[in-house]
């Protein structure tokens, strides 16, 4: 039986025993001295049990809730999988030249998040790209944890290595000093794994890949 039916059965029962509350306290005010302890017991028992139901019921949901989804996987022996791959460099083209505007307005909050743009640009497509991998691949997380957990640490390294002389003492350009930083760590990220994946299929030409992603060709 689902949860859903469950819950209906459960309701459905508990209005009957109301009623049959409702009925007896009538029956006890017009007959006090009636035999109504069996069915007392009875109601008292069936509460219980009904409570032990509802119980397992609520830790079932809580345990489907709390399931890991297994990410999407993508195949090297599927062609328009692996178009996702040979396109990158141009849609990474694309992502930068929007970012670009921003970092060209020389205002520090549109030049970071020019960057932030493009870090989320490319995080998301890690993540398509573990998705060639298999589930839990990345030191037993899913691709999106890993890679927002990686992404973190450099930002917090970064910020860390451009002000030796401590937090805030490198003032705002650090923040866009970071953000390159960051970039230029997912890109490396990103162009090694599709290295890998590329010395497991015969549609990616690595070496003109890396010339496109590089900008350089």
């Amino acid at each position: 039986m689902s949860i859903k039916l469950t819950s209906k059965f459960i309701t459905t029962i508990e209005i009957i025993i109301l009623l049959v509350a409702l009925l007896l306290g009538g029956l006890w005010i017009s007959d006090p001295d009636g035999n109504y302890e069996p069915i007392l017991v009875f109601l008292g028992f069936t509460l219980t049990v009904l409570e032990v139901v509802k119980r397992k019921s609520k830790a079932n949901v809580k345990s489907e809730d709390v399931k890991p989804k297994q990410h999407a996987r993508r195949y090297l022996d599927q062609p328009h999988q692996v178009h996702f791959i040979q396109s990158l460099p141009r849609l990474k083209k694309v992502a930068e030249e929007s970012s670009q505007q921003l970092w060209d307005s020389g205002i520090t909050a549109n030049m970071r998040q020019g960057s932030y743009d493009l870090i989320d640009f490319l995080k998301d497509n890690w993540v398509k790209l573990a998705e060639f991998y298999p589930p839990l691949h990345f030191d037993g997380k899913e691709p999106r944890d890993y890679i927002s957990e990686y992404t973190k640490n450099r930002f917090s390294f970064h910020r860390a290595n451009l002000e030796p002389n401590g937090p805030g003492t490198g003032g705002s350009i650090v923040h866009v000093m970071v953000g390159g930083d960051v970039i230029a760590d997912l890109e490396k990220m990103i162009e090694e794994t599709v290295c890998t994946l590329s010395l497991n299929s015969d549609s990616i030409e690595f070496t003109e890949w890396k010339q496109q992603w590089r900008g350089k060709a």
